[in-house]
């Protein structure tokens, strides 16, 4: 049987997940490093950071490390200066921010802002729904998004 994965995400328990799809979530943002995960229905709920392999940007993760082997620095360090070489091309280019959010366990996205606005108001978006924008892929809530009403 393969193992089982379960998260808790904005207090609700969901699952149970194949490490697959557990992935391919940390993957598409539907968790991040600091959501709750547990292996089992009896395991033990840690931060997502610590399940190996489930997050690659290291400098997502919340960890605080007090000193790392120099091969391993050395690598976090060529990458930050290859994702700020990048991020300063795209700051070149006029971007198009997008935004997500989840409903119904669904992901909804990627749309516009004035997107995200028609869905407010066609009441498809709930003030609970979990948001996040291509600018600041960290999860919200939507009803704390500015601009964002609810009725």
């Amino acid at each position: 049987m393969p193992t089982q994965w379960y998260c808790r995400l904005m207090g609700t328990e969901m699952g149970p997940f194949t490490s697959k799809q557990l992935l391919e979530m940390a993957k598409s943002h539907k968790i991040t490093p600091d959501d709750s995960v547990k292996k089992g229905p009896d395991g033990n709920w840690v931060d997502a950071h610590r399940v190996k392999g489930l997050f690659e940007d290291l400098s997502a993760s919340t960890i605080i490390m007090a000193s790392l082997p120099p091969e391993v620095q050395k690598e976090l360090d060529r990458r930050r200066e290859a994702a700020e070489a990048e991020e300063s091309k795209a700051e070149a280019k006029p971007s198009t921010v997008t935004w997500n959010y989840i409903s119904d366990e669904s992901k909804v996205g990627p749309l516009t802002f004035n997107e995200l606005v028609v869905h407010c108001k066609q009441g498809k978006l709930k003030p609970h729904n979990r948001v996040w924008s291509s600018k600041s892929p960290k999860w919200c809530q939507a009803k704390d998004v500015a601009g964002l009403e609810f009725e």
